[in-house]
């Protein structure tokens, strides 16, 4: 297992670094026009890290599924060992894109690169506004500190989902005929950024809306905590939807035919 998790290891900090190089001169670059036009009011500011960060957790899972299981199989190393390793990564991953997320947020809310907001100011992907909207009262009772810890943690366990989802997505495509594999990577991105936010925009404006829909709504604030303003029960969920994937993941791996 070492030596896979050390091939493993090298490729993802490396694509770590390019990662966080680019999204920094990005916030570097917008704060720099900014403050360079800010008397023609032209004010401009990146949006978005954790969305970025989420959607890279995905597309480095798609990957590194495809190529490394291959190059595993070819030198003798069992799946059991690789999946350990592919483990082992997820956890690293999730960890450095959220530190990654963190630091940029708290770079673009410098009055330097914001001058014309101050420095409160940010119009980033915030996991804590999002909570803020789902859990309103944690953030009346709790302190600041465990506030954060919860955003953090919530951060984690989603780009965690995220990459170990896109191992999911890349161990199906290895296990479909050649022959649908083309059909099944424009069925991927029609379903997800098509069919789904449009029945998400219908059930939320209730034009589509039966019984079991507001069943299914009901079951998932409770399992998630948002009744009782609890999002630690919301990431015991996310944990327990992680393994379920996980353990799908390593079943398809077994039978998983590599060519």
């Amino acid at each position: 297992m070492k030596k896979i998790f050390k091939f493993q290891l090298k490729d993802l900090l490396l694509s770590c670094s390019i990662y966080a190089s680019i999204m920094l001169l990005l916030t570097i670059t917008a704060g720099c026009v900014t403050v360079a036009f800010q008397h023609e009011d032209i004010y401009i500011t990146v949006a978005g890290n954790g969305f970025a960060s989420a959607i890279f957790c995905l597309a480095v899972g798609i990957g590194m599924y495809k190529e490394h299981c291959q190059m595993a199989v070819m030198n003798s190393v069992s799946r059991k060992d690789f999946f350990k390793s592919l483990l082992c990564i997820a956890v690293i991953m999730s960890l450095i894109c959220t530190l990654i997320d963190l630091l940029l947020q708290l770079l673009n809310m410098l009055p330097v690169l914001n001058p014309v907001y101050g420095s409160d100011f940010t119009n980033n992907f915030d996991i804590l506004k999002i909570l803020k909207t789902f859990y309103p009262g944690f953030f009346v009772n709790q302190s600041a500190a465990v506030i954060a810890a919860a955003g953090f943690l919530m951060e984690f366990l989603i780009d965690g989902i995220l990459f170990i989802t896109g191992v999911l997505f890349a161990g199906i495509y290895c296990r479909i005929p050649k022959k649908y594999r083309t059909a099944y990577c424009i069925a991927l991105p029609v379903f997800g950024c098509g069919f789904l936010p449009t029945l998400f925009v219908a059930i939320i404006g209730r034009f589509f809306y039966p019984p079991f829909i507001r069943q299914l709504i009901n079951a998932f604030r409770s399992i998630m905590g948002i009744p009782d303003s609890n999002p630690f029960l919301g990431a015991l969920t996310f944990a327990a939807v992680s393994i379920i994937i996980a353990s799908i993941c390593y079943a398809m791996l077994r039978r998983t035919e590599i060519n």
